[in-house]
């Protein structure tokens, strides 16, 4: 439980820092790259040695770790237009939802036990990112499920699940097996590669490089990256059921992040999210009593 609370602390902490990121006008993508970079020096001076080993082209999980760097940036930029196209309410739903994805995997094809506690907390847990995200009636910001852009959030969750699933097949499978370090880090490093593409095209375009801006906000983004998706290997490693996992890592960014935007942020909530965050926890302790 105290690498799920950690887990959950190392995202809640990585949605402050992208809150600030619009604050002081960072350039996400060469901030996404620089952090990167970071995950891969961060794990190398964990292990002692470099993170992506010599022989990595060998290595059984290799393809899942491109496809997964491929995934993170893909999705980052397909998450960042779609919070411009389809607006930011929508998008976080939408995108938040995606813990149905490797649950139902889970339970569907890897057999795990469903049961009425789980069955409710997954239930309690969808409702709840409803909730806490959908703008308030004084909002001048619009929201509807009906519209002709919500394309990018519906990709946005494809991507989301389909990135949630491959972490947990690699772990179930026994293809990643004792390298989870190794696999994390390759991936974080793939993802770089992919990332310097997109912003040479950026470039291009409109001829930005990396500023100090990018440079700390990179920085103070590698370790907590980092270790929101090893902790998640490590724990579907140690035996986690992803049907449990997934959704009790979600809805407790959820609520964390709720609260400190609250407490930190004087972000003041409406009776909508209030219930949302109460059903959060219910959901938490559903989840946990699974």
């Amino acid at each position: 439980m105290i690498l799920l609370l950690l887990c959950i602390l190392c995202n809640v902490v990585l949605a402050v820092i992208f809150k600030n990121f619009d604050r002081y006008k960072v350039d996400n993508l060469h901030a996404i790259i620089i952090n990167y970079i970071v995950c891969v020096t961060f794990a190398s001076v964990l292990l002692g040695e470099s993170a992506v080993p010599a022989d990595v082209l060998s290595k059984p999980w290799l393809p899942y770790s491109v496809a997964l760097a491929f995934l993170f940036i893909t999705g980052f930029n397909i998450m960042a237009l779609s919070f411009q196209k389809s607006g930011v309410a929508l998008t976080a739903i939408i995108q938040k939802m995606s813990l149905i994805v490797p649950a139902s995997v889970a339970i569907a094809v890897y057999g795990e036990p469903l049961g009425w506690y789980k069955a409710i907390g997954i239930a309690a847990a969808v409702v709840a990112i409803f909730l806490v995200n959908i703008p308030p009636k004084e909002s001048k910001t619009k929201f509807s499920f009906f519209q002709p852009l919500i394309v990018y959030p519906l990709v946005t969750f494809v991507l989301s699940g389909i990135i949630e699933v491959i972490l947990f097949y690699v772990e179930v499978e026994g293809i990643v097996g004792t390298e989870s370090a190794y696999f994390t880090a390759t991936s974080f490093g793939t993802a770089a590669v992919f990332g310097v593409v997109f912003a040479l095209g950026k470039y291009l375009k409109d001829r930005r490089t990396p500023g100090v801006k990018e440079l700390i906000g990179g920085i103070t983004l590698g370790l907590p990256n980092y270790l929101s998706i090893y902790l998640l290997v490590v724990l579907l490693a140690k035996g986690w059921e992803g049907s449990i996992l997934f959704p009790l890592n979600s809805i407790g960014i959820l609520v964390l992040t709720s609260l400190i935007g609250f407490i930190f942020y004087k972000e003041h909530p409406d009776r909508m999210k209030v219930i949302g965050i109460l059903l959060g926890v219910g959901a938490i302790v559903m989840l946990s009593l699974a």
